[in-house]
């Protein structure tokens, strides 16, 4: 497939109503939310369900860096922290990562510095209760019952715990070390037959960077023949990209949004790997009128997004700058890096000729191929029986009931740890009839 002259010819979506479902087309603004455009303005705000904030116990707060530097957060910036937010996240905090998406992916479909979106097209970036949310809104807007989700073979399990109670099954595309196989992806479009498979599929799932479970990365030429797929048989792409700044080497392979000349990526980030997992804060870039849509969902549920924990982390990265939160990933990424080595080795150690691996290039997962293993789960049992949890390899692949894959997370665990129990999977392994 050629896709060298891809970012030259642009066939912007005008309109996003045939991908929406009919919940979706259904969504009206919420009125109340409507009105907190006036917060802040010289009108006499009495709209709003506010409780008053001078009854709140906490009045400021000062931040202790592991740096050593602090960052304080005053009495004005408190009342607003405390107060309910916007669905969409607070404008300063969606400005700095706007501009955070410029710098790193400079998205073909961003209008100019100074200029609002205005296309249905146009990107956007609104705040989201970590990641997961993003995701599982996107899902809940497109998504009907009995339609599909492209999945790669391996992949993230709890989007498989979203479609289900939708209605709708996976269909899964073949992947290996560099990430999702395009040209398995053309051979399923190609073939597909509604009478057998059901209506069209409308979106393609997959995590392009430290895949989750994989550890892979999907490489720079296999993205742009899969988005010159989309492009052909009409499909969005969510991109769900929580460990891009977690890339080993730079510089960081470019994204799919950054290929995105149409407004068919939504790319969803998240702040908890580098910034707090506990503050929940992701971010999804994407469409306008797309977004739009999903914004008139959060309204009208509890979809508000915490205003003290952005508060928090938004004067945290006031400090750092753009640049020093890129930085910043550059060292998260080399301490995962340094990480991946030690359980590599450790692996090396005990597993050799017991399993297969390949060295994770992004991330925090090994994801490991028991030789001689048809299925992982009773080795995985006896495992925890000997003091070890690792994650058994058939639910992150939705088109088997059976795995002989695990998957071992490195990021926290210390040299000692990763000895003892890559020395106890040894033994059970040992001790395995021969097949």
């Amino acid at each position: 497939m050629d896709t060298a002259n891809l970012s030259q010819a642009s066939h912007r979506i005008n309109n996003y109503d045939s991908y929406f479902n009919k919940s979706a087309k259904r969504r009206r603004p919420a009125i109340l939310r409507g009105l907190q455009k006036y917060i802040g303005t010289d009108l006499l705000y009495l709209a709003g369900g506010l409780p008053n904030s001078e009854t709140f116990p906490i009045t400021a707060a000062q931040l202790q860096l592991r740096d050593g530097r602090t960052v304080a957060i005053d009495e004005n910036e408190m009342k607003v922290a405390l107060q309910y937010g916007s669905s969409s996240g607070s404008l300063k905090m969606r400005e700095w990562l706007t501009e955070l998406q410029r710098r790193l992916h400079d998205p073909p479909t961003v209008p100019p510095l100074g200029v609002s979106p205005s296309a249905n097209s146009d990107m956007i970036t609104i705040c989201t209760n970590g990641c997961t949310e993003g995701i599982s809104r996107i899902l809940g807007s497109v998504l009907e019952e009995g339609d599909s989700l492209l999945v790669e073979e391996s992949t993230y399990p709890t989007v498989m715990n979203m479609i289900e109670p939708l209605g709708c099954k996976p269909v899964t595309i073949k992947n290996d070390a560099d990430g999702l196989i395009p040209s398995d992806l053309s051979n399923i479009l190609s073939s597909w037959n509604e009478a057998v498979s059901g209506p069209w599929p409308k979106l393609l799932y997959c995590v392009p960077v430290g895949g989750n479970p994989t550890g892979a990365n999907l490489t720079l030429k296999r993205k742009k023949e899969v988005y010159a797929l989309a492009r052909k048989y009409d499909l969005l792409i969510i991109e769900d990209d929580p460990y891009y700044m977690l890339q080993f080497t730079r510089p960081l392979t470019p994204s799919l949004l950054s290929l995105d000349v149409d407004g068919r990526v939504l790319r969803c980030d998240s702040l908890s790997k580098l910034m707090s997992a506990g503050a929940r804060i992701g971010y999804v870039s994407g469409p306008k009128q797309f977004l739009e849509t999903i914004l008139h969902w959060k309204d009208s549920d509890p979809g508000s997004c915490n205003s003290l924990a952005q508060t928090i982390i938004w004067k945290v990265l006031q400090s750092m700058g753009h640049d020093g939160y890129i930085e910043h990933g550059r060292d998260v990424a080399n301490v995962y890096y340094e990480k991946s080595k030690r359980v590599s080795r450790t692996a090396e150690k005990h597993l050799k000729g017991l399993a297969e691996w390949s060295d994770p290039v992004a991330g925090m997962f090994l994801w490991m191929k028991l030789l001689g293993v048809e299925d992982s789960r009773p080795i995985c049992q006896k495992l925890i029986q000997k003091g070890a949890v690792v994650v058994q390899g058939h639910i992150f692949c939705p088109a088997s009931v059976k795995s002989s894959y695990i998957r071992v997370s490195y990021s926290y665990a210390s040299e000692e740890d990763l000895d003892k129990a890559f020395s106890w999977l040894a033994e059970i392994l040992k001790e395995q009839p021969t097949q």
